[in-house]
């Protein structure tokens, strides 16, 4: 009985260990089901609320707008005025690139503000032009924007065409001066002459000098060196000459300086010196005008030479059946004024020439010497006259160098002298002695003259004796009855020269 008793002793010890054991194992358990709840119910609960971060950068964002362009003047804009400004800004963005050319590829200049994203044109449109804007910003993402707009600017009221001498290669005297004949009138000088520019090979002093609105003329402070070649650039497109006259063409002119040609006349002697390159060469006798009808005083620069012009003494107010009357086929002729004094040939004075002064006006040679000085003269050489009552006016021929050179200085538009640019190697020798004041600048006006009528072809009746006879005076000219010399230029083309009311005197 014990043994049983025993025995149900012993399991009941068992049972008490195995439930304890239980026991010990939840306690260790529990704990970490309670954890893993509470970071079950966490993760639950905050996506619930919304409150993870890369879920709220994600919800809260905002869509990135484009870079826009503005441009001003708008595309598709005609008769744009030249002064407008071409602006482009961005908005929603930085500007990074700004373009603007017209048909040709000319680039308009500016600059971009990046403060305030805004690119502002500073160079100049030229009118009737086409232009193309091109523009790129980028918006906050770094995405670029690109847009494209076209503007036509007005045409100009009226535009600003050179004519000009001398040639394109043309071989001149040492008293040549550079003279460009405007088409338009120019109300803003300064902005024009600063436009012209030389290239020398013997860089020498010089300076532009007015002629009323329409014509400009340069010359050095001295005659030019013999050997000089020169080259003028005549940037005239896209000057504003003033009140819509606007330059569209550029013009670039190259000619050479021959031997220096300097030739004296002595009314009192009655005497023609010639000098090439400082050594006299040739002394002659010659006639001037008479005292009815005398010959200007002061330097002279050639104009042009022909071989024989028909001389009426009709066109200057002496008809036929007066006494001093003429029509004269008069040979090797070489012009120094536009009233129309000539160094010419005149047999029927031979007589006269070296003692008295029998003509109308003209330096008188004989036929050997006139021809011979013929074939020596060139545009631009110099004949200076002395001895005589009547000076010369300005504009009565290419006159600069009867202006000292102060008053020459003062005609430039910008107050300024210049010196020329160095095209080649330096050389040569040849300089003129200081230049009286222009003996025209005090005349009374009873003593100008108008510009010369154009030189007829037509045969006429042989010479007859000793005619005499010179430009009866007359009002001053304004400034655009004053002629053209011919041959000019105009984008490469010689151009006659225009007609006027006077023919040549014997």
């Amino acid at each position: 009985m014990r043994a049983r008793r025993g025995g149900g002793r012993d399991a009941k010890r068992t049972s008490r260990g195995a439930n304890r054991g239980v026991a010990r194992a939840l306690a260790m358990v529990l704990p970490l089901l309670v954890l893993l709840a509470a970071c079950q119910g966490s993760s639950h609960r905050s996506g619930a609320a919304g409150s993870h971060p890369s879920d709220a950068a994600a919800s809260s964002a905002k869509p990135v707008p484009p870079a826009r362009l503005t441009v001003v003047p708008a595309d598709d804009s005609a008769a744009v005025v030249t002064s407008t400004p071409v602006t482009v800004t961005a908005d929603d963005g930085k500007l990074t690139t700004v373009s603007v050319k017209d048909a040709a590829g000319s680039v308009v200049s500016g600059a971009i503000d990046s403060v305030a994203d805004r690119w502002v044109s500073s160079g100049i449109l030229l009118p009737g032009s086409t232009y193309l804007v091109t523009a790129t910003a980028v918006d906050a993402k770094g995405e670029p924007t690109t847009v494209t707009s076209n503007f036509t600017t007005a045409a100009p009221a009226k535009v600003l065409g050179a004519k000009i001498a001398p040639l394109e290669n043309e071989l001149v005297g040492v008293g040549m001066p550079i003279i460009i004949y405007f088409t338009s009138p120019v109300t803003d000088r300064a902005a024009v002459e600063s436009r012209l520019s030389l290239d020398e090979s013997q860089p020498v002093v010089g300076a532009w000098h007015w002629y009323g609105d329409e014509e400009i003329h340069y010359r050095p402070e001295n005659y030019w060196p013999t050997g000089e070649k020169v080259t003028l650039h005549a940037n005239l497109n896209g000057v504003n000459a003033g009140n819509g006259v606007w330059g569209v063409e550029d013009h670039t002119v190259d000619f050479s300086v021959g031997d220096s040609h300097i030739t004296t006349v002595n009314a009192l002697t009655h005497e023609m010196t010639v000098q090439v390159n400082g050594k006299t060469v040739k002394t002659a006798p010659v006639s001037l005008g008479s005292n009815k009808y005398p010959t200007t005083s002061g330097i002279h620069v050639v104009l042009n030479k022909t071989p024989s012009i028909v001389m009426n003494s009709a066109t200057v107010g002496i008809p036929k059946g007066n006494p001093d009357y003429y029509d004269e086929t008069v040979q090797w002729d070489v012009r120094i004024t536009w009233s129309g004094e000539f160094v010419h040939s005149a047999p029927w004075s031979v007589s006269s020439q070296g003692r008295v002064n029998v003509s109308h006006g003209c330096v008188n040679a004989s036929p050997t010497v006139a021809q011979w000085f013929f074939n020596l003269s060139m545009r631009g050489d110099i004949v200076s006259i002395t001895g005589t009552p009547r000076s010369l006016v300005s504009q009565n021929g290419w006159t600069d160098w009867n202006m000292s050179w102060a008053q020459w200085v003062a005609g430039s538009a910008l107050g300024t002298s210049n010196t020329g640019t160095l095209s080649s190697a330096a050389g040569g020798s040849g300089a003129a002695k200081p230049l009286p004041a222009d003996p025209g600048s005090s005349l009374p006006a009873s003593q100008t003259v108008t510009a010369p009528a154009p030189i007829a072809t037509h045969a006429s009746t042989t010479p007859s004796p000793n005619p005499t006879h010179t430009v009866t005076p007359s009002p001053k000219p304004t400034h655009s009855s004053v002629v053209v010399p011919s041959p000019i230029r105009s984008s490469g083309t010689p151009i006659p020269r225009p007609t006027s009311t006077i023919k040549p005197v014997v």
